[in-house]
């Protein structure tokens, strides 16, 4: 049986610790603050609340600024002096409301057109924007204008909920589709959290009965949807929308389009042509969410996935998320940073990772993500820095103790076979659970734990061809890329067959460490994983050759336009 949860939040997550993935956030928070192009001036953010037509989708009203709001007050419960930036946008915005309490330009009695879907979604993002800014500041004006934007999705309720105008806008208008309206459902709830409404609980209900997946939708507004049904669940209790959303996550997952390397693309099947980072970030928040409600390790072992593929590789070195361009063998060259919306999103789901680091229960402190963050329970406060990259390790400091027992376990994860243990140098034998590593002792204040993780190396089958392969080392997938591997990429490189030797378990195979480095490594990088891959070359195979296995999160430190390859075909008998 699921034993409660809570997760084990402390006042700062992250402050002062080093690792991948806080390195991954602060690049974006300060591309976001500080870096271009284009810049976030207040100037340029709000001209989608104002509106004022100076840049691209400002038809989508309230949408840039929305984002912006959200993404920094979320953070500023770290990072208080970001309180200011909020404040300023925020100003702006409020000063712009329609008499009706939307934002944007009039909204038009008659038919709904795109030009309404369009503003109903950017008024959505603005809606939990302004939540959570007055979350942050208790600026009584931002509730006001929350609460006026929350009337008029009320009054535009029964336009939006008819089943003609559902049926209408579920084809393929992606961006312009049916979610711009069952988004909403996620900026209602935060609305009813602060205000006790019941009737905005009761519109989130009524647009819940309208949601569902269907082909070349926008994943980014239909996963948005699904998290909305899931707070939905927790601020009413109701069994059913929680397996409504389990339900959607079987078909979702069964239908094919979620990849190999835990990405959805930016529309369903049959478009499926890019990835976005705003539906890698909401497919992040959603497992996190789910296991959080539900216990299920399904649902984090899918987290972990996008976490460490996906949503890694979506990140720029700039600090934007973005697009990429899907390919049969993996990912082209071309790729766009979307300073409109992704890199925003991104910047969201950092926040709620790290709330995920650890967690908490009668048992004590459970280190569940082998990534870097701060946790708390039963008194006990503990610190993990990451060097799970470098060399498959993470430390942990104990920051507070309560000098009686208090039990920590830590996560065994699917991609490793086992952790060893050892405190302040010497060995420490932890007591096997299901999946963990757990020990209960009086911890003293600085005692210090090193976890290494014996890492797993696998293969996955293609399930549409099972001649190709995916290779997977930890929780990292392993790509060649046009970087550090052009002659991998000489025409016919599709006919490239990859020589492999067999590990001792089916699906495992044996990697040999690479005997060359990247030029340039980059910040973002985990040489831990680096291999040397043997390969005929499909226009010459009589001349054997060698190239740079590595993850795909590597892309990061890589130049923009870089095509990476990661289903391979195998040479026959293989090694």
């Amino acid at each position: 049986m699921f034993m409660p949860i809570f997760f084990a939040i402390t006042a700062s997550l992250v402050a002062g610790l080093s690792g991948d993935v806080p390195e991954r956030y602060r690049r974006t928070l300060e591309r976001v603050l500080n870096e271009g192009p284009p810049r976030y001036t207040v100037e340029f953010v709000t001209a989608d609340a104002v509106p004022r037509h100076v840049r691209r989708f400002t038809e989508f009203s309230g949408d840039v600024s929305g984002r912006y709001l959200e993404a920094l007050a979320v953070s500023a419960h770290e990072r208080p002096d970001l309180q200011a930036a909020v404040n300023a946008v925020a100003d702006v915005v409020i000063r712009h409301q329609q008499p009706d309490g939307h934002f944007g330009e009039p909204f038009a009695e008659g038919p709904i057109t795109q030009k309404h879907m369009a503003m109903l979604w950017g008024n959505g993002r603005l809606l939990v924007g302004l939540v959570e800014a007055h979350r942050l500041t208790r600026r009584a004006d931002l509730l006001e204008a929350a609460r006026r934007l929350g009337g008029f999705f009320l009054a535009v309720a029964p336009r939006l909920n008819d089943e003609g105008v559902r049926r209408e806008y579920s084809g393929t208008q992606v961006a312009v589709g049916y979610i711009c309206w069952t988004q909403v459902i996620e900026g209602l709830v935060a609305l009813h959290e602060v205000t006790r409404d019941a009737r905005y609980l009761d519109l989130g209900r009524a647009i819940a009965a309208h949601t569902g997946r269907h082909p070349a939708q926008h994943s980014h507004g239909y996963l948005t949807s699904l998290r909305g049904m899931l707070q939905l669940h927790r601020a009413t209790g109701d069994p059913t929308l929680l397996a409504q959303v389990e339900r959607e996550w079987d078909e979702l997952m069964a239908s094919g389009n979620v990849f190999v390397h835990g990405a959805v693309p930016e529309a369903f099947k049959p478009i499926a042509e890019r990835d976005e980072g705003c539906s890698e970030a909401d497919w992040l928040r959603l497992n996190l969410a789910l296991w959080r409600v539900t216990g299920k390790a399904r649902y984090l072992e899918q987290a972990e996935l996008t976490l460490f593929n996906e949503f890694a590789f979506n990140q720029f070195g700039s600090g934007d998320f973005g697009h990429r361009e899907l390919t049969d063998e993996g990912v082209a060259a071309w790729a766009a940073r979307a300073w409109w919306c992704c890199t925003f999103h991104g910047l969201r789901a950092f926040p709620d990772l790290f709330a995920a680091v650890f967690r908490g229960d009668a048992q004590g402190l459970h280190y569940e993500l082998a990534i870097s963050g701060r946790g708390q329970a039963g008194g006990l406060t503990v610190s993990a820095e990451s060097r799970l990259g470098q060399d498959a390790s993470v430390a942990l400091r104990v920051e507070e103790a309560p000098g009686s027992p208090v039990g920590l376990s830590i996560r065994v994860p699917a991609w490793a076979e086992r952790v060893d243990v050892t405190l302040n140098g010497k060995p420490l034998d932890g007591k096997p659970g299901d999946g963990t590593w757990q020990a209960v002792r009086a911890w003293a204040r600085d005692d210090r734990l090193v976890v290494r993780y014996a890492l797993r190396t696998r293969t996955v089958e293609d399930p549409q061809d099972r001649s190709r392969l995916a290779i997977f080392h930890g929780p990292w997938m392993l790509g060649v890329d046009a970087h550090a591997s052009p002659a991998f990429f000489d025409e016919p490189f599709q006919l490239n067959r990859v020589e492999l030797a067999e590990g001792s378990a089916r699906g495992e195979v044996r990697l040999q460490a690479a005997a060359r480095r990247p030029a340039a490594p980059g910040a973002f990088t985990a040489p831990a994983a680096h291999f040397d891959l043997r390969y005929l070359p499909g226009g010459y195979p009589v001349q054997p050759q060698v190239a740079l296995l590595r993850p795909i999160a590597d892309q990061t430190s890589l130049p923009d336009a870089t095509a990476w390859v990661f289903w391979f075909k195998k040479a026959e008998g293989g090694k």
